[in-house]
């Protein structure tokens, strides 16, 4: 399960923002979690319940909102959702495309408490 790495490595880069703007609480942080990411949401949220229990960031609430894919067929150019490989585009039947949105995890955002 690599979902506690990744909520190991989101704890560390909480730290570095806590750090980098002087805050003294993180409230809140929220994801743009892909699909395509390969990592499962609700793992990734157990993780991050279960690690943050030994931090500064107990009190942290995570929100993941689950990004759609979007894949840009590489024949006709046009925008399709697809959740497995291969891709096939479902306006001109082409298989392969090019992963445009979706397939990585993001902060969107932080709300911090300053002192």
């Amino acid at each position: 399960m690599h979902e506690y790495s990744l909520a190991n490595n989101l704890i560390e880069i909480l730290r570095e923002q806590k750090k980098e703007k002087k805050a003294k609480k993180i409230l809140k942080v929220e994801l743009d979690f892909g699909k395509l990411s390969g990592a499962e949401p609700f793992l990734f949220e157990e993780a991050f319940e279960i690690l943050k229990k030994e931090t500064e960031f107990k009190e942290t609430e995570l929100k993941i909102n689950i990004i759609e894919p979007e894949i840009k067929c590489l024949k006709c150019g046009k925008i399709f959702n697809a959740l497995s490989f291969p891709f096939l585009c479902p306006f001109c039947e082409n298989f392969g495309g090019e992963i445009i949105k979706g397939d990585k995890i993001f902060i969107k955002s932080l709300v911090i408490e300053n002192f």
